[in-house]
């Protein structure tokens, strides 16, 4: 019993510091330049063990991005679910958080923007999904408020989709979450005072 446990988790062990090693490969030198080998070299990996887990380059690209995609929503889902902040900063944190850590890695690396834009045949379905997931986060976040969640929708995508384009102009990491949580704020703000608008006609 104690055999394939211990055989599992050194396979887990192995997988995760290929995604890292070829993650930080293709951050440092691009995707064209990484090779299976060189993953291989720097994960201390066999290349048989390698192409026992990744058929080709491609299949390790997808799975470096789908690794990426999950940091990025656990750090929303972090932020939302912080049990003593209000709703409206806890929005605001959600949209900073995803964009914080997409700062912090296209802003560290000459490459790093092909990882969310390189190849969008291959990665496409991935960030999709993960706006998706994330709109619906913001969505949920909101039902049970009565002033927000009848156009929890819309809000949700104006928070996300207008906080990535202030980032995607700001010059320092302070500035993004700054812009982003002015923007959050105030944008909440105007949603609750036609909210009330509403109510009154």
């Amino acid at each position: 019993m104690t055999g394939p446990s211990l055989s599992n988790d050194d396979d887990n062990a192995r997988f995760k510091r290929v995604i890292r090693a070829a993650e930080e490969l293709f951050k440092r030198i691009g995707f064209r330049a990484v090779t299976m080998e060189r993953v291989a070299r720097e994960a201390s990996v066999a290349k048989a063990t390698l192409y026992g887990h990744f058929r080709n380059k491609d299949e390790l690209y997808l799975a470096v991005c789908a690794r990426l995609a999950r940091l990025l929503r656990r750090a929303v889902e972090q932020a939302l679910a912080q049990p003593d902040a209000p709703l409206d900063a806890r929005l605001g944190e959600a949209v900073v958080a995803k964009h914080r850590l997409v700062f912090a890695l296209v802003r560290g690396s000459a490459h790093a923007a092909e990882l969310f834009s390189y190849k969008d045949a291959m990665t496409g379905d991935i960030f999709a999904e993960l706006d998706a997931a994330i709109l619906k986060l913001l969505a949920d976040a909101m039902a049970p408020d009565a002033q927000l969640a009848p156009k929890g929708a819309r809000i949700a995508r104006a928070l996300y989709f207008g906080g990535a384009d202030l980032a995607s102009r700001s010059a320092t990491a302070a500035e993004m979450e700054s812009e982003i949580r002015e923007f959050a704020a105030v944008h909440l703000a105007g949603a609750r005072a036609l909210a009330g608008e509403d109510l009154k006609t």
